[in-house]
C-alpha cells in the first residue's frame, strides 16, 4: 500500500502537468518521472513484503480489573526495518486499540500498559504491522500475530485494614492476630485427665467408660466453620458506580476477599451466584489451591437483567449447608417489590444460621433524593428515591429485629463491612474490635 512520502511525491509530479501542457518538451520528463515513481515503488513494496519479522507477546500471568500489567511486543528482523504496529484489543481491555512506530534493528520491544476495564474472558490481537520499504514509499501490512484470549480477574488487591488482613491471611498468621477471647472455646480437639473442680458438664463420658477413669474434654475457639456466600447476580447488580465498575464487580471482589481470609482459617467456604436462577455453586475446600480455584470458577460472573430469586438461593443453602453455618448475602435492593420477598428468605435461614445482609447503597438514589428537583420530572424521581431509600431503612430494623445483622454500605468500604461482620459472628469472645485491633498490630 501507498505510504504518505508517495502521495506528497506523486502531488508534487501532478504539479508539472499544467506546466507541460504550456511547454511541450517537459512532457516527456513528466512522463519519465511518472514511470520512475512507479518503478520506485513497485521494487519498495516487494522488498517490503520479503522483509523478514517475527513478534512475541509476553503478558503477565494473570491480569487483574483495574490493575496497571505492562505488555510487550519483542520484534525480530534480519535487517533494519521501520514498521508500524496496531494492537487490536477488546474494549474491556482498552477504549481504543493501540498504534506505535517503531525502528527495528536486529531485535526491539514495544512496551505499553494496559489497565483491563471489565473481568471476564477477553480478545487480543491479532497484532497487525505495516513493513515500511528503504524508500519510504510502500508499506507491506501483515498479520504478525493472531488473536488471542486473555483472563481478567476481580480486584485481588487491597489498601488500609483490608489490605492488613489479607496480608496475614496469606501468611497464615490470622491465629496470632490480637483479638482477645473471653470464656472458654467450644470446639474439642483432645482429652486429659480428670482434675478437681473440673466442671462435670466437660467430662467425655464415653472416653471415660472407654478408658475405665475420668477423662475431660480439652476445648478450644471453633475453627472450620461453615461460610456461605450469597451472591446477587441479578439486575440491580447491574448498576455501575465511580470508576465504571459494576455492583457485581465490587461485591465480587469482596466475597473473594472474604473468602481469603476466611480459607486460611481453615474455614469451609461455599458461594452461591443467583439472578432469577442459581447460576453457580462453588465449595472451597480448606485444601491448599482452594482460594485459585475459586478465582478461576468465578472471574467471569455477568449480571443478568432479571430479578433476584432471594427464595432459590435460600434453598440452595438448604442443601450445601446441612450444620449450623454464617451466611453473608451481597446484594443491592432498589426494587421495593422484592424487599418482602428477601425478607421471608433471610427469616428462613435464620432459624438455622446466622445472617448477615449486605445491602449495596445506591449512589443514583442518593443523588435522586439530595438534588433540589428543577422540574416535574426531576421532583417525581426524587419522591421515589426517598421512598426507596425510606423502604431500605424500614427492611433493615425489620431484619435487625428478627435477629438479622443488616448493613447498608457504600462500594468503597463494602469489603471491609463484609469481613468485619463475619469475623464478629465467628468470634463472639472478641474483647476489641477487629479494626481497633489491628490499629494495634
Amino acid at each position: 500500500m501507498p505510504t504518505p512520502r508517495l502521495l506528497q511525491l506523486a502531488l508534487l509530479l501532478g504539479l508539472i502537468l499544467p506546466m507541460a501542457l504550456l511547454l511541450p518538451a517537459l512532457t516527456p520528463l513528466s512522463i519519465a518521472a511518472d514511470v520512475g515513481l512507479l518503478a520506485a515503488f513497485a521494487w519498495d513494496l516487494l522488498l517490503a513484503r520479503r522483509t523478514r519479522l517475527v513478534a512475541r507477546r509476553r503478558l503477565p500471568s494473570l491480569l487483574f480489573q483495574g490493575a496497571p500489567a505492562e505488555i510487550a511486543v519483542l520484534l525480530e528482523s534480519a535487517g533494519v526495518v521501520r514498521v508500524q504496529l496496531r494492537e487490536a484489543l477488546h474494549p474491556a481491555l482498552a477504549a481504543a486499540p493501540l498504534r506505535a512506530l517503531l525502528r527495528v534493528s536486529g531485535a526491539a520491544a514495544w512496551r505499553y500498559e494496559l489497565v483491563p476495564r471489565r473481568r471476564g474472558t477477553c480478545a487480543m490481537g491479532p497484532l497487525t504491522a505495516r513493513v515500511i520499504g528503504p524508500l519510504g514509499l510502500a508499506a507491506s501490512q501483515r498479520e504478525l500475530l493472531p488473536p488471542a484470549r486473555c483472563s481478567v480477574y476481580p480486584q485481588v488487591r487491597w489498601e488500609g485494614a483490608v489490605g492488613r488482613l489479607l496480608v496475614l491471611a496469606q501468611r497464615r498468621q490470622l491465629g496470632r492476630s490480637p483479638m482477645r477471647h473471653r470464656g472458654a472455646g467450644s470446639e474439642t480437639y483432645g482429652v486429659r485427665e480428670y482434675r478437681s473442680g473440673d466442671p462435670l458438664a466437660k467430662v467425655h463420658w464415653k472416653a471415660t467408660a472407654r478408658h475405665g477413669r475420668m477423662l475431660t474434654r480439652e476445648e478450644a475457639w471453633e475453627r472450620g466453620v461453615p461460610l456461605v456466600i450469597l451472591l446477587d447476580c441479578g439486575r440491580a447488580m447491574h448498576a455501575l458506580e465511580d470508576g465504571g465498575r459494576s455492583k457485581l464487580d465490587h461485591a465480587l471482589a469482596a466475597a473473594l476477599a472474604l473468602l481469603r481470609v476466611a480459607h486460611s482459617r481453615g474455614d469451609t467456604v461455599s458461594v452461591v451466584a443467583f439472578s432469577d436462577r442459581v447460576e453457580r455453586v462453588v465449595r472451597v475446600s480448606p485444601a491448599a489451591f482452594g482460594t485459585a480455584r475459586a478465582y478461576a470458577a468465578l472471574y467471569d460472573l455477568a449480571p443478568r437483567m432479571a430479578e433476584p430469586a432471594y427464595d432459590a438461593a435460600a434453598e440452595a443453602v438448604g442443601e450445601i449447608a446441612r450444620r449450623r453455618s454464617t451466611v453473608l448475602l451481597f446484594t443491592s435492593v432498589v426494587d421495593l417489590a422484592a424487599a418482602e420477598l428477601l425478607r421471608e428468605a433471610l427469616a428462613g435461614l435464620r432459624r438455622r444460621h446466622r445472617v448477615v445482609l449486605l445491602n449495596m447503597l445506591d449512589p443514583e438514589l442518593d443523588r435522586l433524593a439530595r438534588q433540589p428537583p428543577q422540574d416535574v420530572d426531576a421532583a417525581f424521581a426524587m419522591s421515589s428515591a426517598l421512598h426507596i431509600l425510606l423502604e431500605n431503612k424500614t427492611l433493615a430494623r425489620r431484619l435487625r429485629h428478627a435477629g438479622i445483622d443488616a448493613i447498608a454500605t457504600p462500594a468503597d468500604t463494602l469489603a471491609w463491612d463484609a469481613i468485619s461482620s463475619w469475623l464478629r459472628l465467628s468470634q463472639r469472645g472478641v474483647q476489641r474490635s477487629p479494626r481497633s485491633a489491628l490499629r494495634t498490630a
